[in-house]
């Protein structure tokens, strides 16, 4: 199973994630509360993966971002989310 992060943002600086699964038939778990920075978002859902998984997969709003180690987002979720606010720049 590779998990996948999917993350929206609600708002100029609010963000909100769901965990879903790349496995057939596995529903998405339900949403996350809402954040007021990406890095604290990112660290959530680390938080939320635990030691279960080494990688995850990233989508923001709906547009794919990478793949990242589990680890990152819960030690360095503002390094994470600053290379996703350099490469990501939504429309």
């Amino acid at each position: 199973m590779k998990p996948l992060v999917e993350i929206q943002r609600v708002g100029s600086h609010a963000f909100t994630y769901r965990i879903s699964a790349f496995v057939a038939g596995a529903g998405a778990a339900g949403d996350s509360g809402t954040f007021d920075s990406l890095a604290f978002c990112l660290y959530d859902a680390g938080a939320s993966l635990g030691p279960y998984f080494p990688t995850v997969e990233l989508n923001m709003d709906g547009l794919f971002v990478g793949s990242c180690p589990v680890d990152a987002l819960r030690r360095h979720p503002k390094r994470v989310a600053q290379r996703i606010q350099q490469h990501f720049q939504p429309a």
